[in-house]
């Protein structure tokens, strides 16, 4: 089991909260400790933040990606705020450097392969949200395209989530099938 409530549990009791789920769940429980923590990022820093996209929410087809040797496979899932708004409102746009690879909406999943190397991955909205990171041929990458809702729009927050979390999530979103507008 992975939860985000442990990353946002006071330090003075998260070992306590470890403690107590791993009594309960055994070997099910998976703390994770990633380094990346988003940070806020200006919109207009981003050289892709007006691109247009197309994206068509898939409740039929359910792909999954495929390790690949020679690419970092990347996988982004968008969780709801509620399961209503799934495949609804705004575009969650995934930028590794200067360019968008994925588009999510809230309920929604995607996945991007990319060259191994040095990224700095955003999430953007409304506003921008992200960090960098070293992305490995042969690896996987789980990430969360984190949604709030602002004082009058969406908001997202970028963060890297573990393999079962994101799978998890995944497993009962809809893909995203998205390309850029007029393409």
């Amino acid at each position: 089991m992975t939860s985000p409530c442990f990353s946002r549990c006071p330090k003075d009791v998260s070992a306590q909260v470890i403690d107590k789920a791993s009594s309960l769940f055994g070997s099910r429980v998976a703390v994770t400790n990633f380094p990346e923590k988003g940070t806020a990022i200006k919109v207009e820093e981003l050289k892709a933040f007006e691109s247009k996209q197309t994206l068509k929410v898939n409740k039929l087809r359910h792909p999954l990606p495929e390790l690949k040797a020679d690419k970092a496979t990347v996988l982004v899932a968008c969780p709801p705020l509620a399961a209503r708004n799934e495949g609804r409102g705004n575009q969650f746009k995934l930028h590794a450097n200067d360019q968008v690879i994925a588009v999510n909406k809230m309920g929604t999943y995607s996945f991007a392969y990319l060259d191994p190397g040095k990224y700095r991955l955003v999430s953007q909205t409304e506003n921008a949200n992200g960090f960098e990171i070293e992305l490995e041929a042969g690896q996987e990458y789980f990430f969360l395209q984190n949604t709030f809702q602002g004082v009058f729009k969406a908001e997202t927050g970028l963060s890297r989530g573990s393999r079962e979390l994101v799978m998890y999530l995944v497993e009962g979103s809809y893909y995203s099938d998205r390309k850029p507008k007029g393409k």
